[in-house]
């Protein structure tokens, strides 16, 4: 028989549910638990309409009488995850702002791993990135552009951090997420012939001359190294964007 959430309140800061949830700050903790932070009623309502399952819903308990808030406990306790109304500060504390939104999921990671079916579709694949800023602005780009999926490659940041969710704005719940080594990533560009088109300054030419021919997949690297030898070596084409200001 399928689950249906709870509702109840939580008032202490101390509370150990509380603390279990602040603690998903931490990259260990999120690892561990499987678990991830999003905040604010539209994130929130994105990620249900594409399927995520939310363990808790929390929200600021003196808006009971917001509609949007009220229609997405209801779904949420539907499909089994509690609902807790809390204080203004627990979400503060949740959070880690003096200003926080008035709903918090906390939700379940959900990612894929090589090899991935494929069609006439586009990925972008990141190697080493390091800025969680980054990776979520290019999560909402991909999504505004219907690549297929996001290729982590090697020690990436996590995806699931705060900040990558709030820079990706929502568009984290519209992208399949992949996280795999650069052997498995160049095995799996062979076996399925995709078209790897690099991006790098060394030798290469104008994005506007490139042969975008699908399935490919356009990778990008570490903000400080670029792309390694040996994903560059693997390129059927690198490609540049030339920059029209003045640095």
């Amino acid at each position: 028989m399928k689950r249906v959430g709870k509702k109840y309140e939580i008032i202490s800061l101390y509370n150990d549910r509380i603390k279990a949830i602040s603690s998903l700050s931490q990259r260990k903790r999120r690892k561990d638990s499987n678990l991830f932070i999003a905040e604010g009623i539209r994130i929130c309502k994105e990620a249900l309409n594409n399927g995520w399952l939310f363990k808790y819903f929390l929200f600021n308990k003196s808006n009971l009488d917001n509609l949007q808030i009220n229609n997405l406990t209801q779904e949420i306790l539907l499909k089994g995850g509690d609902v807790i109304g809390v204080t203004n500060d627990i979400l503060k504390k949740i959070s880690h702002k003096d200003n926080p939104q008035n709903v918090l999921g906390v939700i379940e990671q959900r990612q894929s791993m090589l090899p991935i079916n494929l069609n006439r579709d586009f990925f972008v694949a990141l190697e080493c990135v390091r800025d969680p800023g980054n990776l979520g602005t290019v999560l909402r780009t991909m999504d505004a552009v219907g690549a297929k999926g996001c290729i982590l490659i090697d020690e990436c940041t996590d995806p699931f951090s705060y900040e990558c969710v709030r820079a990706s704005m929502g568009s984290i719940f519209n992208i399949n997420i992949i996280k795999t080594k650069a052997e498995d990533f160049i095995t799996w560009k062979i076996e399925n012939k995709v078209n790897l088109i690099g991006a790098a300054l060394k030798n290469a030419d104008d994005y506007t001359e490139t042969k975008w021919d699908l399935p490919f997949s356009l990778v990008m690297g570490n903000e400080q190294k670029g792309l390694s030898s040996k994903i560059l070596s693997s390129c059927d084409q690198i490609i540049k964007m030339p920059m029209l200001g003045s640095s």
